[in-house]
């Protein structure tokens, strides 16, 4: 009520001797205040204006949205732009105690609003019930790991520090990121099993590969490169179970197996490379493996130095693949 009196005071809403319509002055737009959901709509636009700063003119009340070959009409957008051409929240309003469902509804409604055109929250209210959430647009259905306290107040989405704790917690919460610390923690644990399993047969293997030590100057560089490509094999059979809901998986097997390849490429070549261009001349030498107390460092330590670049290859392969799941 008292946000009320301000906007009527401040000349933003004009409400008639009648009191059953009420003016959103900025669009000259009017609306039946006799409707309870207007009552909330009327409350969140002066919300909006009061305690989130956002000017009048950033704000547009039943603004239409086209969706497909129908228009539809999102009760509030807040833009980021005066001239209103870039929305930033969408606000979906419904009436005091409505039910889980219908508000579970509005929800919805909201974000399908801003997957078409392009806002970054949604913001659903029935005054005595809200929810608030972050867009994910490439995973659009999402609702529990992009939920947010609030929407962002005017000009605070844009400050630096805001924006950079934003898209840090936005980038931990996207699915991506788990199935790539899943898939790592795969390929890791994949990689200390094996070295731990070459040190432990070393004896076994010098002897299988004796010919190769004596006549072509085999070195430890070569096991370290056996345990690096037989950990990427495992770990991508490994993915390949965890990611069958991806586009990929349908392709042809001519496509799957290219694919696969490049894949295979880009988790090797930084541990390949890496176990090349070790700056101690002398790290794959038989003097460098006895004098280790344990020798298992001289496998996983050119695997941990690769680790950032083989983190960062995993996390774009796993994105790729699901943009191909998102356009199922």
């Amino acid at each position: 009520m008292k946000l009320l009196k301000q906007g009527i005071k401040d000349r933003y809403v004009v409400i008639n001797e009648k009191k059953d319509i009420v003016t959103y002055l900025p669009q000259g737009k009017d609306r039946k205040y006799s409707n309870p959901e207007e009552k909330v709509q009327l409350e969140t636009f002066l919300d909006l204006i009061y305690n989130y700063d956002y000017p009048a003119e950033k704000l547009r009340v039943c603004e239409k949205v086209k969706i497909g070959s129908s228009t539809r009409e999102a009760d509030i957008v807040v833009y980021r732009d005066r001239e209103c051409k870039d929305p930033l929240v969408i606000v979906e309003c419904k009436k005091r105690s409505v039910s889980n469902s219908i508000f579970t509804e509005a929800i919805d409604q909201g974000f399908s609003y801003a997957a078409v055109t392009n806002a970054e929250y949604v913001w659903a209210t029935s005054g005595d019930k809200n929810a608030h959430f972050e867009v994910m647009h490439d995973a659009i259905h999402e609702r529990e790991i992009n939920k947010i306290d609030r929407i962002p107040k005017h000009k605070e989405e844009a400050r630096f520090g805001y924006n950079l704790k934003r898209r840090i917690r936005s980038a931990l919460r996207r699915p991506v990121f788990s199935d790539t610390m899943l898939f790592s923690t795969v390929l890791v644990l994949c990689t200390l099993v094996l070295s731990k399993m070459a040190v432990e047969f070393h004896s076994n293997i010098f002897q299988a590969t004796k010919f190769l030590w004596e006549k072509h100057g085999m070195d430890f560089n070569w096991i370290f490169n056996a345990i690096a490509l037989t950990a990427t094999l495992v770990s991508m059979i490994f993915g390949m179970i965890f990611m069958r809901s991806h586009n990929f998986f349908r392709a042809s097997k001519i496509k799957r197996r290219i694919t696969l390849s490049i894949i295979a490429l880009i988790l090797f070549v930084p541990v390949w490379y890496v176990g090349e261009s070790m700056s101690d001349p002398n790290w794959w030498t038989w003097s460098n493996f006895q004098a280790r107390k344990h020798p298992i460092v001289i496998y996983l330590w050119p695997y941990v130095k690769s680790m950032p670049i083989q983190f960062l290859a995993i996390y774009a392969m796993i994105w790729l693949m699901g943009r191909g799941k998102n356009k199922a």
